[in-house]
């Protein structure tokens, strides 16, 4: 009597996220190996990312026909009357604007030749800062947009730090990493950006604090009433000695907390999630709470299934502030982007895996500078070449983009049997007309056997739930499906793969069946 056809199952596939730290013939089946251009929605289907569309329209001079504008960076600010401003930069002009940039120019005897600025708004001024240079303001408090160095503005006072780091927190702004000291942090006024001298203004040395090398700030953050400090190799947290009052005492801030052994490595990687702060250090990606609480054996981060991988990205990158990251809380996924690589790591931060770490996929072909989320509207948005774009549809810019996942090594239980592949079965989330190909391969080798398909005009339709994809963007219908082929093929150890063009509506993977017949003892 013929043994029955054993299937090998992979529901959910990919729902782990990636995993290229461990061996992959005993990971779990929901790991996978490659995962490209893809996202983990909150149903556990690996589905294709979105893709991004400019938002600009106009340039309005801007740019020549042949480079572009070239987007470094970009600021969103919504005053006390409840007027939205975009302000972005590139290496030497500022411009303001969504869908129509418009040229800028600040009175500045400072000649602008780099794009690496961080900005701050506090009380309707959005303050510019960069390493050796003075502070540039925007304010639109006459009738006349004013664009100017900070020292040219009435009642500016005192020195301000021509710092590298700048963040608006507690009424104030706060400032690090200047040419010449790399351990103070320098706070203004109160409610004023512009006096560095008087007031409440001063300074907070942290070099007395380090107990054992000496270290240098690199970032700065606020949380929960702290003040969070960011160096190479450490992290403390300050509080003022009232802190349970709503009032945030800059005289008495006193050192709460040090964590040492762990840092952030830039303070473009520093992302506020509203119940804790993410950031990257010089092993992985870790959260601020999850730091504090195993600071005495702070060995854990959440990147630790592509801790390797990330580890030679940050190494490859020469310059660590080159690396930026957003947080984007609709999608609730935290990116994190090497530019030398083009390559995007979305980290899924809604279900942890039971070690702590989190699910990750991996974005490629990513052309951006930059990233900022638009919490107004709810959008996430990039700098490119000819402006500002969103993230949104299913196409890059009019193109399309490869979806691409493999399943890790998987031997059922035993890896001295031959698995003889008999079928393959997968089930699918897709709009008519979509190709895609499956693929096995066996005993580790990347020579795969191919198997393409397209999806027919049937079945019933399914539709993404708007929390990742809505209907009104997509003509047509998105139908789950199950296709299943005749394949070939034996080893000891099978792998699974997927490869699809993404062009215009998403998908995404729900199951992968493989069928065997079990051979020989090896």
């Amino acid at each position: 009597m013929a043994k029955p056809l054993q299937p090998a199952s992979i529901v959910a596939p990919g729902f782990f996220g990636l995993n290229t730290q461990e061996s992959g013939v005993t990971l779990e089946a929901g790991f996978a190996l490659q995962a490209d251009n893809c996202v983990i929605d909150k149903y556990g289907r690996l589905g294709s990312r979105k893709g991004w569309a400019y938002r600009t329209t106009q340039l309005g001079g801007v740019n020549d026909a042949n480079n572009g504008v070239n987007l470094l960076g970009t600021h969103i600010s919504i005053d006390l009357a409840g007027v939205k401003r975009n302000l972005s930069w590139n290496a030497t002009t500022f411009h303001k604007g969504f869908s129509n940039l418009e040229v800028i120019t600040p009175s500045t005897t400072d000649t602008i030749s780099t794009g690496n600025w961080t900005a701050a708004s506090l009380n309707d001024r959005t303050y510019f800062f960069q390493l050796g240079y003075k502070p540039l303001v925007y304010t639109n408090e006459s009738t006349t947009d004013e664009f100017k160095s900070i020292d040219t503005f009435t009642g500016y006072d005192g020195t301000p730090p021509q710092a590298n780091i700048v963040m608006s927190a507690y009424g104030r702004l706060w400032a690090a990493d200047t040419n010449s000291n790399k351990t103070v942090v320098y706070f203004s006024d109160l409610l004023d950006g512009s006096k560095w001298g008087s007031g409440s203004a001063g300074q907070l040395n942290i070099a007395g604090t380090f107990s054992k090398n000496s270290d240098v700030i690199t970032g700065l953050g606020a949380h929960n009433g702290f003040l969070v400090v960011f160096c190479k190799n450490s992290i403390m947290l300050f509080q003022d000695k009232d802190s349970f009052e709503a009032s945030f005492d800059v005289t008495t801030l006193s050192l709460v907390e040090t964590i040492e052994g762990v840092g952030c490595i830039s303070h473009n990687t520093i992302q506020n999630l509203g119940d804790d702060i993410m950031f990257l250090s010089s092993t992985g990606v870790r959260s601020l709470g999850r730091t504090i609480q195993e600071k005495s054996q702070p060995l854990r981060d959440l990147s630790k299934n592509i801790r390797d991988d990330l580890i030679t990205l940050v190494e490859n990158e020469g310059t660590d502030t080159n690396i930026k990251a957003v947080y984007c809380p609709n999608f609730a996924f935290y990116l994190l982007y090497f530019p030398s690589a083009s390559v995007v790591y979305a980290f899924d931060t809604r279900s942890p895996l039971q070690d702590g770490s989190l699910r990750i996929t991996k974005w490629l072909g990513i052309t951006h500078t930059n990233f900022i989320y638009d919490a107004d509207e709810r959008k996430l948005l990039f700098c490119q070449a000819n402006g500002l774009a969103e993230y949104f549809g299913s196409q890059d810019n009019g193109s399309a983009f490869n979806f691409k996942y493999y399943t890790n090594y998987f031997d059922l239980g035993n890896s001295n049997i031959t698995k003889i592949a008999k079928r393959l079965s997968v089930t699918l989330i897709a709009p008519d007309n979509q190709t895609f190909v499956t693929k096995l391969g066996f005993d580790y080798s990347t020579k795969y056997f191919s198997y393409p398909y397209v999806i027919e005009g049937e079945g019933t339709p399914y539709y993404y739930g708007e929390d990742e994809y809505t209907v009104a963007e997509y003509t047509g219908g998105i139908s789950i499906r199950t296709v299943s082929n005749s394949v070939g093929g034996s080893g000891t150890v099978i792998q699974g793969g997927f490869e699809a063009e993404v062009n215009g509506a998403p998908l995404s993977i729900q199951r992968l069946d493989v069928f065997i017949k079990s051979g020989r003892t090896q």
